[in-house]
Formats: C-alpha cells, structure tokens, sequence
C-alpha cells in the first residue's frame, strides 16, 4: 500500500477477520490455533510485506489499548501470517437470500456493482469441501447468515460433495487463472479438462 493513501474496507476485510480472532482469542472464546487445521493459501512476497505492516499495526493498537503482554502472546508476525494464510483462501462471501421482491431486486442491482456481500466469515466444514467446475452443490447463506448446502443434482451415494470457488461461467483459462493465482491450484475437473 502506498504512503498517503487510504485503503477501502474491501482491502482489509481479512486482516478485519484476523483482528476479530484476535479478539476472540484474548476474551476466551476462541483458542489462538482454532484455523491451523485449514489449508493455508500460497502467499507471494508482496503480500507478506503487506501482512507485516498490518501486524504491526494491529500489534500496536492492542499495546495503546493497555492489553496485558500475558494475554497477547499468541500475537507474533507468525501467528498473524498464518491465520490470514488460512482465512484467505478458506473465507466465503456471504451473500443473504432475498426474503421479497424488493430485496431480490436490490441483491440484483448490488450484485452488478459487486456490494452484494454482507461479510465474509470462516466456516469450518464447508472449508473442507472440494472445488468443481461443475458442483454438484451450493452454499446458501440464511437470513442469519447460517449456511446450508444444497444439491444441484441427485448425488450419487459415495459421491464427493463439491462446490465451485469461483464464478463458474468464466471459461477454462479464466478459471484456471483465477484458481491458481487466488486457490494455489490447477483445476482437474471434467470440464477443465475437456477445455469448456
């Protein structure tokens, strides 16, 4: 980030997330490894450059704020690294279900001019899912922002549940771009593979 310029929230939303974490696990409600059995994202030298420079900051408004040193010694760059390693690229944009004509059409109208998430949150099965080109499942975010799966198709007993990471009409390259600079990964799928 340049000196002098002032960053949108769409720029911090993860180290947001962390700071949050941090919070949690000071206050007892979250242990500080809680995310360690996520996979963490690959993670270029300019942004390392970037998560120091935040961590630091974050280390320093917890030492303005008064906090015991007791409390924060979980706080190091490396825990900071490498929670916003695994929230990067196990985060999922929450995007709530219209409940009336009226919201439907302003979800619309904020999808078009990418506002129409509420947050981003860590959930820690579907994190586990799998990714397809063509899924065989949705994730569906409630009012409360829970979330639900659901089957695009019969699923076959034994059958790996999958979802897409990504906006699936892209086509192959885009895809396989997106997949590997964001995810750390070459998609395998049928489709990827057949070059649709």
């Amino acid at each position: 980030m340049l000196a002098g310029t002032t960053p949108s929230s769409r720029d911090l939303k993860y180290p947001y997330m962390a700071k949050r974490l941090a919070c949690m696990v000071i206050s007892g409600a979250a242990n500080a490894d809680c995310l360690n059995i996520l996979q963490p994202a690959l993670l270029h030298q300019g942004t390392l450059i970037e998560m120091k420079e935040e961590f630091e900051l974050l280390e320093s408004t917890f030492r303005k704020a008064g906090f015991q040193e007791e409390i924060t010694t979980f706080l190091t760059i490396d825990w900071y690294i490498n929670v916003l390693a695994r929230i990067r690229i196990n985060a999922f944009r929450i995007e709530l279900v219209a409940s009336s004509y009226e919201d439907l059409l302003s979800s619309a109208a904020a999808s078009v001019s990418c506002d129409s998430s509420v947050g981003n949150a860590v959930y820690m099965l579907p994190s586990f899912y799998n990714h397809d080109c063509d899924p065989n499942a949705h994730i569906v975010w409630l009012q409360n922002a829970d979330a639900k799966l659901k089957a695009l198709r019969d699923i076959e007993e034994g059958e790996e549940l999958c979802i897409c990471y990504i906006d699936a009409s892209m086509d192959a390259d885009a895809r396989q771009k997106i997949l590997a600079d964001g995810f750390g990964f070459e998609c395998r799928c049928l489709r990827c593979l057949s070059g649709d």
